[in-house]
């Protein structure tokens, strides 16, 4: 008797695993651009694509003259369609100062783009919409200059750095949120394509109800004086290798948000957001997340008491954790990549 039971136990659980990836793999087929581009969340995200390939290409050692020619004849087509249906932004401005770039450099090496560039200089006069605080292209930066911003000792800070779970009774205010958001948007992500939004709560009663979807703030919420919730979008993925991307985007981002509180002398904690189906839907139900947006995590924030306990947390071992020069096989098949 006991078993069965174990073993339609283990087979409701089995069920339940495969419905929970169904509504993974359904949100992803329905929001990504794996097959066509369906709105106008997947246009953008293929221009930033476009225009990322080409300020990669410009940011080398030694640019080929000509080259991504296929990219850029692509780019400027789709920076004209994207016009037609929607207008100009800030996509656009961003793709065209990156062709402006690309043709600055192959005129400056030699290369005949007059035809590249006769036609962005029409769709620039069709394009109204550009800032100077809007680039694209490269910029050249200083070693010097990065080291004398980096003063901080980024091993003594990371060591300092904690899981805080106790607050300050002081409001964390809209700009501190803002200045921490604005730092984390620094935060690589697959061709640039910046597809992290926050969601941030600091009034009492809807901190409580977002809190309450999420199981590992018990004993402390209540001290927690802003939630965060911190999604990826998923209309800005189009390939099915990239089926996990948002939460690589997402994770890297939240980590770069936590890490700015810890600069700005604020304590955060990330609340896990390992959870089914029905409670993910519930959650993005009353915060108004839309489908297309993968939930990554919820972050705790708050000012820091004077003195307070955190886990010790002890790390493990380095050998534990680093493979240095490890033994390849190299009989392992070769992969033609596209």
């Amino acid at each position: 008797m006991s078993r069965s039971t174990d073993l339609l136990s283990d087979a409701l659980t089995s069920l339940r695993l495969a419905a929970n990836a169904w509504y993974d793999y359904r949100r992803f087929a329905r929001a990504s651009f794996v097959v066509g581009q369906r709105n106008r969340e997947n246009q953008r995200a293929m221009l930033h694509i476009l225009f990322h390939s080409i300020e990669h290409g410009l940011s080398l050692p030694e640019p080929r003259p000509g080259f991504g020619r296929e990219k850029v004849d692509s780019l400027l087509r789709k920076t004209r369609a994207y016009i037609i249906a929607f207008g100009p932004d800030g996509s656009t401005a961003s793709a065209l100062s990156a062709l402006d770039a690309w043709v600055a450099f192959n005129r400056q090496v030699g290369e005949n783009v007059d035809a590249v560039a006769d036609e962005l200089e029409q769709l620039n006069k069709e394009a109204a919409f550009r800032t100077s605080s809007i680039v694209g292209g490269t910029e050249e930066l200083r070693a010097a200059d990065i080291k004398a911003a980096s003063t901080k000792d980024f091993g003594a800070f990371m060591q300092t750095r904690n899981s805080v779970r106790q607050f300050a009774d002081r409001p964390v205010t809209a700009a501190e949120i803002e200045a921490a958001v604005r730092a984390a948007q620094q935060t690589p992500s697959v061709c640039n394509r910046q597809t992290c939004r926050v969601y941030a709560f600091t009034e009492k009663d809807d901190k409580a109800r977002v809190l309450s979807y999420q199981s590992g703030n018990r004993g402390f919420g209540h001290e927690v004086r802003a939630v965060l919730v911190v999604t990826s979008n998923m209309e800005h993925m189009n390939l099915i290798g990239e089926r996990y991307q948002q939460w690589v985007d997402g994770g890297m981002f939240a980590m770069t948000l936590a890490l700015a509180f810890h600069a700005a002398g604020m304590g955060a904690c990330m609340l896990n957001w390992s959870v089914t189906k029905d409670v993910d839907e519930a959650m993005r139900s009353c915060v108004g997340i839309p489908d297309n947006e993968a939930v990554i995590t919820m972050m705790g924030v708050g000012h820091l008491k004077e003195m307070f306990k955190v886990p010790c947390s002890q790390r493990k071992p380095l050998d534990m954790v680093l493979s240095l020069n490890p033994a390849l096989n190299m009989n392992a098949p070769r992969v033609n990549l596209p």
